[in-house]
């Protein structure tokens, strides 16, 4: 039996969970324009926040590089692992998992790479990681530790409202046309992860409270009939109100609500004030 590693990446926002789930991840870099700031070691999400609202500018982020990764690749060798499963942030949204599997012939005869593109970010790419990490202490297979990690995406949503698109219009992971008029005409889209990772215009909805109304109301109507629900409050900057929304889905199905913040290196793409719900079905 091999010695399976679970690593991810700082987008996954591991370091906000309150306890070190043992899980190496990639940083990127959050540049202020000739600053450049390492993601959970030399800013954390609450300072980040504050900058960008008080100086009104747009940072850049930097992926990790292939270097790091190797790096990262040869610790996991000499600890004695036999396998590394990479849980990366949505293909759609960074290459990150795309270029450490392009290290798998590298690396042939030493470990064996395994990359799960979580086709989402934020806490509910995080939280595939954790779950794989218990499974691989547990002693489970990597191909147990997959199926699991795959039905999970399958059967998993999120969708979320942001205060201001021009973070998403700026770094085009939303199409600036839709931006464009949300900006001119204040109106406040209900966004969503599509299935296969993309973030898109659900549906365009006047004022921030009917926006958050609509996404109660869609979440819940996706959820009712499952037997058992990971439910996840995802924010920038709206703690109280996460923890208000929170109060919305008290059901016999939630084995749990959990509120989780947004590291920078998302942040950077989407702004402060964004708060937004996900969820995975344990079982349907």
């Amino acid at each position: 039996m091999g010695k399976v590693a679970i690593i991810s990446d700082v987008n996954a926002g591991l370091d906000y969970i309150g306890r070190d789930p043992g899980i190496p991840v990639l940083r990127s870099i959050i540049n202020f324009g000739d600053e450049h700031l390492v993601d959970g070691i030399d800013i954390t999400a609450d300072v980040f926040y504050k900058r960008i609202s008080e100086e009104n500018i747009i940072p850049s982020t930097s992926a990790p590089t292939v270097g790091e990764a190797m790096d990262l690749l040869d610790k996991l060798i000499v600890q004695g692992y036999t396998d590394v499963i990479m849980y990366s942030i949505s293909y759609e949204l960074s290459s990150i998992g795309q270029m450490v599997e392009t290290l798998k012939d590298e690396y042939e005869g030493k470990i064996n790479i395994h990359v799960v593109n979580t086709k989402t970010a934020t806490y509910m790419q995080g939280y595939l990681a954790v779950v794989a990490k218990e499974m691989a202490d547990q002693g489970k297979s990597v191909e147990e530790i997959i199926n699991r990690s795959q039905f999970l995406i399958d059967h998993s949503h999120a969708y979320f409202v942001v205060d201001d698109l021009k973070y998403l219009m700026k770094n085009g992971r939303l199409s600036g046309a839709a931006a464009y008029v949300g900006t001119i005409l204040r109106i406040k889209p209900i966004l969503e992860i599509t299935k296969d990772g993309r973030i898109v215009s659900f549906e365009k909805v006047k004022t921030h409270r009917r926006a958050v109304e609509r996404m109660i109301d869609l979440v819940y109507s996706e959820i009712e009939k499952a037997k058992k629900v990971q439910l996840f409050i995802i924010h920038s900057g709206r703690e109280e109100d996460a923890k208000k929304l929170a109060e919305y889905f008290i059901f016999d199905n939630i084995v749990s609500t959990e509120i989780h913040m947004i590291t920078p290196a998302v942040g950077a793409h989407i702004g402060n004030g964004v708060i937004g719900i996900g969820y995975y079905l344990l079982e349907i």
